[in-house]
């Protein structure tokens, strides 16, 4: 990618662009709460981490369709690349982000959803460590999401 972020923002899928929104309104809410109320940086990253957690931290409704759960290391992370980087910093597929979304691996019709799914309706209450076994039994090493990702999907299925 070049370095000039608007060309950067206009490459990006409609995926890659609303998370790079909901990171922004995620950092401005922990900003203007460490302001506010006089906070730490520490203090206010687990407090909006947490009021997020509790679907109350002070974002758009949307940003909860874009990201299930946020830690304060999260946002201390997001806060640091943005200082060292600015917008470029949040974008994906900076440092060592992976290049791929959730969407791209338990997406509609996905070799790896089809799997899944197969799988829960015979071991409902199975672990991430579980199905991430039986997906591996299905595709190649590389094509494997990270356990995140999977406790991302089953979190999202309901399990």
């Amino acid at each position: 990618m070049s370095d000039d972020p608007l060309r950067q923002l206009s490459r990006l899928e409609e995926g890659g662009f609303r998370r790079l929104a909901a990171r922004l309104s995620l950092l401005r809410a922990y900003a203007r709460h460490r302001e506010e109320e006089s906070l730490s940086d520490a203090q206010a990253q687990e407090e909006v981490a947490e009021a997020f957690e509790q679907r109350a931290a002070a974002v758009d409704d949307w940003v909860y369709d874009v990201y299930d759960s946020v830690t304060a290391r999260t946002l201390r992370r997001w806060a640091q690349q943005l200082r060292d980087d600015g917008l470029q910093g949040l974008i994906d597929r900076h440092g060592r982000r992976s290049e791929r979304s959730y969407e791209s691996y338990f997406g509609a019709g996905s070799e790896l959803r089809t799997v899944a799914l197969h799988y829960l309706a015979d071991h409902p209450d199975c672990t991430s460590t579980e199905l991430l076994e039986e997906l591996a039994q299905h595709v190649d090493e590389e094509e494997l999401p990270t356990r995140r990702t999977v406790q991302r999907f089953l979190r999202k299925m309901g399990s």
